[in-house]
């Protein structure tokens, strides 16, 4: 299904402007994984990213991926956990569901969690993923009761959004009842030329670049 969600006027001008200050962002800085030799500032925030192959930049270098961008705009020590193919319940590349991803994150002691849904996880029955999206913020809020969460929707190229709307639903569910915040970003770089990858799934840089402008127009200080 390739249904697509049409952005306000206002939302697009938004992203335009966004995407011109995140392409001139000092890209090298950041990184995906923990960025502890990285040159970042005295203090700089500690963010935790939990995704699938969108958030880890898949068919790009490491520090394209929109969770390096943002953390290069906001001067974050990023640990960009992400994993292709991954989601709540499906297993990615490395065998693991995002269950693996907060346990690596929780250790990490972040001050901020960035956690989203996943359009891998369609085709399992949606209570059995909201079960295990439930227990994994949860687990996030037990173990770090001070960490800002924040969950956001499935970012696809292809999935319609009547297809996503029960992930995205039990991520929003989720966050919101442990006092998080959600962002509803759309989907910024879907079906648009020069955006999408060959594989008709994957942000190309500007796709990623995108994203992360919209991002950054949504996500509190």
């Amino acid at each position: 299904m390739l249904a697509r969600r049409p952005l306000a006027a206002a939302a697009a001008a938004m992203t335009a402007a966004l995407l011109a200050l995140v392409a001139l962002s000092g890209c090298a800085v950041a990184s995906a994984g923990p960025l502890e030799d990285a040159v970042v500032p005295a203090g700089a925030e500690r963010v935790a990213v939990i995704g699938d192959s969108i958030e880890s930049g898949l068919g790009l270098d490491p520090d394209e991926s929109w969770p390096a961008l943002v953390a290069a705009s906001r001067g974050w020590r990023l640990s960009n956990l992400s994993v292709p193919g991954a989601g709540f319940v499906a297993q990615g590349s490395d065998g693991g569901d995002f269950s693996a991803q907060v346990a690596t994150a929780i250790a990490s002691r972040p001050q901020l969690v960035l956690i989203g849904a996943s359009d891998n996880d369609l085709g399992t029955d949606p209570a059995t993923v909201s079960a295990a999206v439930e227990k994994a913020v949860d687990q996030i809020r037990s173990a770090l009761p001070h960490t800002r969460i924040v969950g956001f929707n499935a970012l696809t190229g292809q999935a319609g959004d009547d297809e996503l709307a029960p992930l995205d639903a039990a991520v929003k569910k989720a966050v919101e009842a442990d006092g998080g915040t959600w962002l509803d970003l759309g989907q910024p770089y879907r079906g648009l030329a020069g955006l999408v990858q060959d594989d008709g799934e994957h942000p190309t840089l500007p796709g990623q670049q995108a994203i992360a402008a919209a991002v950054e127009a949504q996500l509190p200080d």
